[in-house]
């Protein structure tokens, strides 16, 4: 009598999925290109910030953003983390390699979610380094230059700002990785998630004021800032707090995990 066959459990598919993950060579590319923009235009602007700064007009210098201006390059390696969540998932459609994922592990909640902990707890981490390295890297560079004032780890909102980016790294690969399961496409998901992510705070500063503060505010981006930013400014119109802005962006990713979830046990596997 044959025996029936048993579906892994989340332990084995959390295993197969960091294995897929780390073996193909895209993500590593992903991940290097990451750092170079991250550290390294975070490193290039804090250079020229250090040499121009006596040159800023005097209220610029009183609300010198030191912690901000050490990692700007962050949000270039935004970019290129919600490529890596879409790559994630998308090569396994146009490889049909989906089928067998589905066929070891019928349950595709279970394949998602352990999808979803892979990317997110490795996008967390990258975020974080990447964020304390540029910090460092920038405090060094900008302290060249003795009246410009540098910040440690015990700066205010410093700490909060370094998770924070691992958190928003996290939240947007989760977002792309989620993206390309719906779309089933690297370039359409890679697109989407780009445009949804950040167009609305590319545009944000055209709007009037009640837009940024009723609408854009609630955007993954918007919401986000208020983790990573370390200098928060209490009367910006997007401004929602450290808490709020954390609640909202959560509840972003829930919500397109959840749709990414419904389409993927609605749909066959190809």
């Amino acid at each position: 009598m044959p025996t029936a066959q048993l579906s892994p459990g989340i332990t084995n598919t959390l295993t197969a999925e960091w294995t897929k993950l780390r073996s193909v060579r895209s993500t590593w590319t992903v991940v290097a290109a990451a750092a170079v923009v991250s550290v390294g235009f975070s490193a290039l602007f804090s250079m020229l910030t250090e040499a121009d700064y006596r040159n800023l007009p005097a209220g610029q210098r009183v609300d010198f953003d030191a912690a901000g201006t050490s990692m700007v390059g962050m949000n270039l390696g935004l970019i290129l983390v919600s490529v890596l969540g879409v790559l994630a998932v998308s090569g396994e459609y146009s490889t049909g390699m989906m089928r067998l994922t589905l066929a070891i592990t019928p349950r595709r909640g279970r394949v998602l979610l352990a999808k979803a902990v892979v990317v997110g707890l490795l996008t967390f981490v990258l975020g974080t380094l990447f964020a304390t390295a540029a910090f460092h890297s920038g405090q060094l560079i900008l302290g060249l230059d003795p009246d410009i004032p540098t910040l440690g780890l015990d700066g205010p909102g410093v700490v909060r700002s370094l998770l924070g980016w691992g958190a928003e790294m996290a939240a947007f690969a989760l977002l792309a990785l989620s993206f390309g399961v719906i779309m089933r496409s690297a370039a359409g998901a890679i697109a989407t998630a780009i445009g949804f992510i950040f167009a609305p705070a590319i545009l944000g500063a055209l709007l009037p004021a009640w837009v940024q503060r009723d609408i854009l505010a609630y955007f993954p981006a918007s919401a986000a800032e208020q983790l990573s930013t370390a200098q928060l400014k209490t009367d910006a119109a997007t401004y929602l707090g450290p808490l709020t802005g954390g609640g909202v962006l959560l509840t972003w990713v829930s919500i397109v995990l959840m749709v990414a979830f419904s389409l993927m046990g609605k749909r066959d596997s190809g």
